[in-house]
This record gives structure tokens, C-alpha cells and sequence, in this order.
């Protein structure tokens, strides 16, 4: 349950049979369907006088919503939640958008979940008039529901709230082009037309974040876990901001979305939400304790460093780049001259022994550090792999064979052999992320010079 005026969510658990049974019926109401067939819009509008202070022609703030465009911007906020997750699988839950004449700029929008024979279905209460970002957040929310709910049974799914509110302000904060497509304002020779500005200069979409979280403290994971009434009715903008911040953090992990959708997946298992994210992240986390920490650590980060001042994703590689190589001198003959080569940390963790591998690790690890407030945003969590993996190996080094001395060396051996691995996986993906190099243009033709 939102705060008044905000959203209503229902869940209804109710295995019916017999000719209603697969269908939310909205008798009297002509209806428009979208073209996956997911969404479809009743129009159930009464005659009146429309809602005073919010006309959507003077307020941008809000939008008035049409059936025909109303099925559109729907399968767009669709695409933009289900790419941003990296879901390919097809939906399984209609829903039924009910519009009613707007009375007030907070009217109640419900979100309705009914679960019949052949899956579950969701009804949707919305004004015909209202707030853009508001109707985007109780879709997105909608959506995540539709994809938890795929495979419950003996109830719905409880999606967080910050993974709502997190999802949502990514989407609101894109550069992608309006998702919610207002009526036509404008005939020019018989055509209704509309305007949209579209900018093509790509923004950082945590600006406006690292601001806010520049100039107000940020809430731990519990606060965004369990958030209270105060909080959301009076600092909506910074669990928001927090919460766009979260979801992206978690998203640059190392499978991140895969993780994100795997919680989806599991929260009709649990009551309790928190269950079935340290069992989608238990790569990562293994107790509540473990994410504040991370989360701790994020902000310190984000914070610290101004995100337009990133380097671009090449310069960032190629920094990243020499921070994992070392260089060493080497002498081919014992009176021979010095040669430089790089030493990689796969021969620094294989071949150094333990005091000059300890100094050399211990530098990478503070390097690591300093070039995450740096890098750009697609090489940030590959630098937090790197830094993890380093700072484990040299955990479990200390400690392994200490209990029973006669297994250090077999123990050492396989604690290598795994970073290692490890290591050259993470160098693979960093390779992938290298964009292609232009072109080289090829040498002209002599015999055409001599011929011009």
C-alpha cells in the first residue's frame, strides 16, 4: 500500500472455474488492444466537467491518456522495463487498463492481481488524466509483477518497492523518446499532429542522482528495504533517487540482471522478499549484513567522484589496462643489460614468491581502487571483479593450511589454479568490451596516380 493518493495495489488469489474463468470482465466500455495483445484499454469516462489546476496542455507534469495511444505507450514502457532487465521470455498475464474521468491531480490508480484456471490477470484503475512519471512507476511496478507471478501458485509475488521505484526512475531518466504518447494538439491539412523533443546528447542517467545524494544522506539498505510512511510522503524524491542508484549497482555486477530476474522468479516462494534476493545474489551476499556493507561502499564511490567527468570507455580500458600489468626487468645473461617486459597478475599469483607477490597485489588493489572513481560506467563493475578477486585471493592465502599444515601446499595449488581461471575469465570479458578499432585506409593505387 502507497501513500494516499499515490497507487492501490490489490492482490486477489481466487481459482475460478466456469465461463469467466481466464478473463476480468469490464462490462459496458468500449476497449482498444495493443498489438502483443497483452494490454487492453476501457474507456469508462462519464460525461462532466473535467479535473480542475492540472490541464495537461499548460502542465507538462501531467498527460491526458487516450485508449488507441494508451495500448503504445504501454508495450513501449514494456520494452524499455523488459530490455533494461534483459528479459526475452513472452508474457503470460493480460491486463486490463480501466480509464475513468479524472477528478482531482491525485486520484487513486488500483493495481488489481486475480489469479484464474489459466494463469494470473491484472486490472488497472487509472484517470484519464495524470501525472507522467506517476503512470510510469505503477506500470513498471505492474510488469515486474507480471513477471514474478508467471509461475506462482498459492499467492502473488511481493516485488520490492525500491526494485519498482528503482526501475522506474531509470526509464524516466533515459534519453529514450516520450513513452507516454500525449493526444494530438495541432491539424495541419486534415493531419492531428504532436510534438516531442528528443535530445541526442546521451546524459548520464545518475546525474541528477549524484546531486541529490551530493546535498542529502543517503538511506541504508535496510531504510530501502523497509521504508516508512514519513519517508515516502516527504522524501519520495530521495528513496527514488537512492533506489535508481541500487538497482544500478546491482545491475553492474557480474550477472547482475540475470540475478535481478532470478529474484523475480523465486519471490512467489517466499513471503518475505529479502528470501529470494540473497538466494538470486548468494554469488555475492550471503546475509543482509554482507549487501549493507556493499551498498556502503557504493555510495562511498558514487559519491566521491563526479559522474561527467568519467573517462570514455576506451580510455578507460587502456587505464585499466596497465593498471593490471607490472613491469619487471629481466636479464637474459647474468652480465647482460636489463630488459623491460609487463607481468601479468596471473604470472605475478603463479610464479612470485610470497613477499614480492604481497607488495605487487597490495599496489593493484590500491590502484583498482583509485581507477573506479574514474572509468566508465561499462567498465566500473569489471573493475570491482578484478579488486574482489585479488583482495579474496589474498584472504584465503593467509588462512589456507593453517588448521593442518601438511595441506598448505595442495590448498595453495588449487587457490591458485581457481584465481587464475578467474582471472583469465575476466580478461576475456574485458577484451569483449574493447570497441573496434577504425578502420585502416588502404594505400592508393600507384598506377591510378599516374594515370590522373
Amino acid at each position: 500500500m502507497r501513500p494516499a493518493g499515490r497507487v492501490l495495489v490489490v492482490g486477489v488469489s481466487a481459482f475460478l472455474t466456469g465461463s469467466a474463468c481466464g478473463q476480468i470482465v469490464v462490462s459496458g466500455a468500449a476497449s482498444a488492444h495493443s498489438f502483443s495483445g497483452q494490454f487492453i484499454v476501457h474507456d469508462r469516462r462519464a460525461t462532466g466537467p473535467e479535473a480542475a489546476g492540472f490541464d495537461p496542455g499548460t502542465n507538462h507534469a501531467y498527460v491526458r491518456l487516450e485508449p488507441a495511444l494508451l495500448t503504445v505507450s504501454c508495450e513501449r514502457i514494456k520494452h524499455l522495463v523488459w530490455r533494461e532487465l534483459g528479459e526475452t521470455s513472452p508474457w503470460r498475464g493480460k491486463m486490463d487498463l480501466v480509464l475513468y474521468t479524472a477528478k482531482t491531480g491525485q486520484d487513486t490508480i488500483t493495481l488489481a492481481a486475480e489469479r484464474f484456471k489459466d494463469g494470473w490477470q491484472y486490472r488497472l484503475d487509472v484517470p484519464d488524466v495524470v501525472e507522467r512519471a506517476r503512470f510510469v512507476r505503477v506500470m513498471t511496478q505492474a510488469l515486474l509483477l507480471e513477471m514474478a507471478n508467471r509461475n506462482a501458485n498459492e499467492h502473488a509475488a511481493d516485488v520490492p518497492l525500491w526494485l519498482a521505484e528503482g526501475s522506474a526512475e531509470t526509464l524516466l531518466s533515459s534519453s529514450e523518446i516520450e513513452v507516454l504518447l500525449p493526444p494530438p494538439r495541432d491539424t495541419v491539412n486534415g493531419l492531428q499532429l504532436t510534438s516531442a523533443v528528443v535530445s541526442r546528447l546521451k546524459q548520464n542517467p545518475l546525474m541528477q542522482v549524484h546531486a541529490l545524494l551530493s546535498a542529502h544522506t543517503p538511506l541504508t539498505f535496510e531504510e530501502l528495504s523497509w521504508p516508512k510512511e514519513e519517508q515516502l510522503a516527504e522524501a519520495d524524491a530521495l528513496y527514488r533517487g537512492c533506489s535508481q542508484l541500487f538497482v544500478s549497482e546491482l545491475m553492474r555486477l557480474n550477472g547482475g540482471r540475470a540475478c535481478l530476474r532470478a529474484m523475480l522468479a523465486q519471490l512467489p516462494r517466499n513471503y518475505n522478499w529479502q528470501f529470494a534476493f540473497l538466494e538470486a545474489f548468494r554469488a555475492y551476499f550471503a546475509r543482509p549484513l554482507d549487501v549493507e556493507k556493499w551498498w556502503a561502499l557504493q555510495l562511498v564511490q558514487f559519491t566521491g567522484r563526479d559522474p561527467s567527468r568519467t573517462w570514455p570507455l576506451r580510455e578507460s580500458l587502456e587505464r585499466l589496462d596497465q593498471s593490471l600489468h607490472s613491469s619487471v626487468q629481466v636479464r637474459a645473461e647474468a652480465n647482460g643489460l636489463p630488459l623491460h617486459t609487463e607481468a601479468t597478475l596471473q604470472t605475478i599469483i603463479r610464479e612470485w614468491d610470497r613477499p614480492r607477490q604481497t607488495q605487487a597485489l597490495f599496489g593493484k588493489l590500491k590502484e583498482l581502487e583509485l581507477l573506479r572513481l574514474r572509468v566508465a560506467p561499462e567498465v566500473a563493475g569489471l573493475v570491482e571483479e578484478y579488486h574482489q578477486t585479488l583482495e579474496t585471493y589474498l584472504q584465503k592465502r593467509d588462512h589456507t593450511g593453517s588448521v593442518l599444515p601438511f595441506t598448505r601446499k595442495p590448498g595453495l595449488r588449487r587457490l591458485v589454479d581457481e584465481t587464475v581461471a578467474q582471472l583469465d575469465a575476466l580478461d576475456i570479458e574485458r577484451r569483449a568490451l574493447r570497441p573496434p578499432s577504425a578502420p585502416v585506409a588502404a594505400a592508393p593505387d600507384q598506377r591510378t596516380i599516374r594515370r590522373q
